[in-house]
């Protein structure tokens, strides 16, 4: 069973929500659990954003320029995902608000066009993301760029576990189904170290807020997929950007 691949699962979850090249084949024999690793990379992917704000923190460039280094984090995290989630939440927003129909919103969501929703959508949300990770580098440290990250890929772990599928086939569909022992540990303990991370940050606000990122991955996907009927790999990649441009401005707002 895939539960006895753990190094396998990992690197195909690598290979999936980032660029990074790891030359492991999806396996034919049925779907990996690869969706307990999804909070692991977003660890991954908070270290890098967590090490370009320390480099530059003893620099004048912090201090001078705080939105546009926080633009460049955000850039970083998009390049290195390849714009994963944007076009998740672009075709999500295109369908969502496309159609009455629900067949007709998954057929809007499957085209490769954006539309006027979906532009608006990401638009909005990178502004948001950028301001609040500018507000986040003027704190005293800059804690919620490795945990957030962790959370919001835990939206995606969530739809996979949880949700039903829209369609029969897909991406999203590859990596749904219930977690192994195993899977749920992983998932479990990346969750726990981001929630320890909030707690020795920032206290009772930093356990207040990993809660709330927990709520946010849990409700997130759940509230998209009512409107298409199930979860499809767009969901699932929608679900994490807005549950990290969320989390991020509870951060900014609290911290």
């Amino acid at each position: 069973m895939s539960a006895q691949h753990p190094l396998r699962d990992a690197a195909l979850a690598v290979s999936l929500l980032t660029i990074v090249p790891t030359r492991v084949r999806w396996p034919e024999d049925g779907g990996p659990q690869v969706a307990g690793w999804f909070p692991v990379v977003g660890g991954l992917l908070g270290l890098v954003g967590y090490g370009i704000a320390k480099t530059v923190e003893a620099t004048p460039l912090l201090q001078r320029a705080p939105l546009v280094l926080a633009a460049l984090i955000v850039l970083v995290w998009a390049l290195l995902t390849r714009l994963l989630h944007y076009d998740g939440l672009a075709d999500v927003a295109d369908g969502y608000w496309g159609s009455h129909d629900r067949t007709r919103r998954l057929e809007i969501m499957s085209d490769s066009h954006t539309g006027a929703f979906g532009a608006a959508a990401v638009s909005l949300c990178s502004i948001l993301m950028v301001a609040s990770v500018a507000s986040i580098l003027g704190a005293p440290h800059e804690l919620p760029l490795l945990i957030v990250p962790v959370f919001s890929r835990f939206a995606a772990t969530a739809a996979a576990w949880l949700g039903k599928p829209a369609r029969p086939g897909g991406l999203g569909r590859s990596v749904m189904g219930r977690p192994t022992f195993f899977s749920a540990l992983i998932a479990l303990v990346a969750l726990g170290l981001a929630t320890y991370a909030a707690w020795l940050g920032f206290h009772g606000a930093g356990l207040a807020l990993s809660g709330l990122g927990v709520v946010l991955a849990l409700g997130v996907p759940h509230v998209i997929s009512l409107r298409f009927g199930g979860v499809t790999g767009d969901v699932m990649g929608a679900s994490v950007l807005i549950t990290e441009v969320l989390l991020f401005a509870a951060f900014a707002m609290v911290v």
